[in-house]
């Protein structure tokens, strides 16, 4: 009679047993550096959005000649974290043409601290400057966080996101 080596069906679930809590603890790592990858990414997206209405925008007024505005929230309400709109008054009529109209992620929170502090809108004149409208728009998701700085002469400046110490927004 020949002698048989293999392993035990006790041997075999203790060794799955193993790998499947070296498995669970390890995706959980891995969805969280994934998570923030997604996040620093959409922050980077939407600022680069809100970056090119800006620019737009001043462009727009210096071209046209007529002041030109970026308005927070999707009816100008100053919720800056559902997006913009940017439009033109156009002359005798004072009707709003609408120029682009951006909804930012549901997850992202956008706030304006500066000057006025309850900023509903920015203006542009045909001179290209925001008047004396200057101040950050704060740009936060998860753990991270940007800003986006405006002068009064109507130029920005980007911050690259930045990690809270793990501290949500």
């Amino acid at each position: 009679m020949s002698h048989q080596h293999g392993f035990s069906l006790l041997e075999l679930l203790c060794v799955l047993a193993i790998l499947s809590i070296l498995a669970y603890a390890g995706s959980a790592q891995f969805l969280t550096v994934s998570q923030n990858a997604k996040d620093k990414s959409t922050i980077k997206i939407e600022m680069k959005r809100l970056s090119n209405a800006l620019t737009q925008a001043r462009q727009l007024a210096v071209v046209s000649g007529r002041a030109s505005f970026l308005c927070g929230g999707v009816h100008c309400d100053g919720d800056w974290s559902s997006g913009f709109r940017l439009y033109q008054i156009q002359g005798v009529s004072g009707a709003e043409k609408k120029y682009r109209h951006i909804t930012f992620n549901a997850l992202l929170d956008v706030s304006w601290r500066g000057f006025p502090s309850q900023k509903k809108q920015i203006e542009f004149h045909s001179n290209g400057l925001s008047g004396y409208q200057n101040g950050t728009f704060e740009f936060c998701l998860g753990t991270w966080q940007a800003n986006l700085i405006l002068n009064q002469s109507g130029r920005f400046y980007t911050s690259d996101p930045q990690e809270k110490n793990g501290e949500a927004c």
